[in-house]
């Protein structure tokens, strides 16, 4: 139990007559002093300061010994023993102390995690049963099968997850470092899969974790019965799951396995008399070439498979790029944290022309970043970090509040009913004030609820869990627009389209960009406008930078045009210019 937990050194103490405690048994780590010989014949005293809680059934958990207060007498009786944090659990008997198990840190001081805790408890169960017997017989009796038997129903329980019988975190490390071994030994590859279910949150959220605890253990008894080659898998976590394989080939083997793993994921999963469908993401790294330890390898696993989850792939295997992206993606996200929006933000405007008038109608505002050592920043170059930290809501807030103050002004200066529309950052979605903090912003501007849109994009709509979708039918019930961005490039479906209630779609650039007659991307566009016009949803076209685009979408019917064509994204002064009357004449005989 000592080498499972990663302590230094692992002990049983004795009561003997006399009010006597003699170390029985030690266990000590590489390069630790054992003390069994010197520790025998020890007064019950030395367990004075804490013998009251002995008699309790209370462990002693002391992480650093530093901390700790002790008489002088005790504190160099530890300290000859080297120890710098120590965890004893209580052997109780009828009422009686009978003695201690114990794990000792002599090469370093931290807390014991949990799961050490718990193994501890768990043998000092199994240790204080043998003395019990022992105590009632006035001999010791040290059944062989039986001590055997509580060894490996501890082991079990130590090594194996409670809810799903699959072995579990602390057995996928000590796995890795036997194929380790093994693939040393046999010239053969290592192979380290961490695998993630998709929407398990949604399931858990739909048909409560009760429901999601019976998908979990009906997952793992699927891949039970699939032919493993000597492979390993894991949970670990969650939803999530691991796999070790050893193998010469060991690219292709592992393919082969999460194909099958996969492949029995394809029938429905029946929760409360309903089919409910999950997928796996996987990343995979492979020893000896992406590292040599367990560590290494786990970690690399595990930034294969977000690589994986966010770029919405079945699979990515590791390579060394990925971890120079990392690298980058966390420089970046410190200096996001320390950005102040009103300070380091920039907001452009490009308007939105409706294709039929030339008027404008509507306009995006854009979000820049003044990076103070690399200049201006575009979106591409910093949004998908600031996506993911909470630092995007504050960011989105004061986008927000921005950009309905300046459109506000505009429509009172001009006599408008311009549009604003904001792109919402995912975290936003998700907050339960979202909607509270809009409408207050909405008031202090003075902007109509008609008078804004939020965009969202892919990554909002295909996020796990309900809550985004209440949040955006609570904007539609306040008549607060919703547009989907970007579409046709990604994943979103028509029946996202329909869930997600929008009113306008974003038809991604690529459409666009050098479009020309008899282009078959026409096609295309012409399908897209009749699915939009049959869902009475309005369209907006992206990307319209010459005069032979615009002519081209506003033939086919789309409802409005952004792009290079009428004005790259301006300054709120220019925009402002663009808004006189002059200009909206000459936009309208172009």
């Amino acid at each position: 139990m000592g080498a499972l937990s990663g302590v230094d050194r692992a002990y049983v103490f004795e009561r003997r007559p006399g009010d006597r405690l003699d170390n029985t048994h030690e266990w000590c780590g590489d390069g630790v002093a054992p003390m069994m010989d010197v520790l025998q014949d020890m007064p019950m005293d030395i367990i004075a300061p804490w013998r009251d809680g002995f008699e309790r059934g209370e462990i002693l958990h002391v992480p650093s010994m530093d901390d700790f207060d002790l008489d002088p007498d005790l504190r160099e009786l530890m300290a000859m023993q080297g120890i710098l944090g120590l965890l004893l659990v209580p052997l109780q008997w009828d009422g009686s102390i009978v003695g201690f198990v114990g794990f000792d840190r002599v090469k370093f001081a931290s807390p014991f995690p949990p799961e050490v805790i718990r193994i501890l408890i768990a043998t000092a169960g199994a240790v204080g049963t043998i003395l019990a017997r022992a105590a009632a017989n006035r001999e010791i009796i040290y059944t062989r099968t039986e001590l055997e038997k509580a060894v490996h129903q501890l082991s079990h329980q130590v090594m194996h997850d409670d809810l799903t019988g699959a072995p579990n975190r602390r057995a996928f490390h000590l796995a890795i470092e036997d194929a380790l071994r093994r693939g040393q030994q046999f010239g053969a590859e290592t192979c380290v899969a961490m695998i993630d279910l998709v929407r398990f949150k949604s399931i858990n959220e739909k048909y409560g974790h009760v429901e999601g605890d019976r998908l979990l253990r009906q997952i793992v008894q699927r891949w039970r019965g699939i032919e493993m080659n000597g492979a390993e898998f894991f949970r670990i976590g969650g939803d999530e799951f691991a796999v070790v394989l050893v193998d010469p080939h060991a690219e292709q083997a592992i393919k082969t396995l999460i194909a099958k793993m996969r492949l029995t994921l394809g029938e429905p999963f029946t929760l409360q008399g309903q089919g409910a469908r999950v997928d796996m993401r996987v990343g995979t790294t492979f020893a000896p070439h992406d590292g040599v330890t367990a560590d290494v390898l786990a970690a690399n696993a595990d930034l294969a498979l977000l690589t994986s989850k966010a770029e919405r792939e079945e699979a990515r295997q590791y390579s060394p790029d990925l971890r120079r992206k990392a690298l980058q993606r966390h420089e970046t996200a410190q200096e996001l944290l320390a950005a102040r929006p009103d300070r380091d933000f920039v907001l452009l405007y490009q308007p939105i022309v409706d294709l039929r008038t030339g008027a404008i109608v509507k306009v995006e505002v854009l979000l820049r970043w003044q990076n103070p050592t690399r200049g201006l920043l575009e979106p591409s170059q910093f949004m998908d970090v600031l996506c993911g930290l909470e630092h995007s809501r504050k960011v989105g807030r004061w986008v927000l509040e921005t950009a309905c103050r300046q459109v506000a002004e505009w429509n009172r200066r001009y006599s408008l009913d311009l549009i604003v529309c904001v792109n919402a950052f995912p975290l936003q979605i998700v907050t339960s004030d979202y909607v509270h903090e809009l409408k207050n912003i909405l008031q202090r501007s003075g902007l109509p609820h008609h008078c804004l849109e939020i965009e969202i994009t892919e990554n909002i709509a295909w996020q796990e869990g309900s809550h985004h979708l209440t949040v955006l039918k609570e904007l539609s019930e306040l008549s607060v627009a919703v547009s989907l961005d970007d579409f046709g490039t990604g994943f979103a479906s028509l029946n996202s389209l329909i869930e997600l209630d929008v009113q306008t779609l974003k038809i991604d650039k690529g459409f666009v960009i050098g479009l020309q007659r008899h282009d078959p991307r026409i096609e295309v566009l012409k399908a897209i406008r009749h699915m939009t016009k049959g869902l009475g949803i309005l369209s907006v076209v992206e990307g319209v930078e010459s005069r032979e685009a615009f002519a081209i979408v506003r033939d086919i019917g789309f409802d409005f045009g952004q792009g290079y064509y009428w004005s790259h994204p301006t300054s709120p002064a220019v925009l402002a210019e663009m808004l006189g009357e002059e200009y909206l004449t000459a936009i309208k005989c172009r």
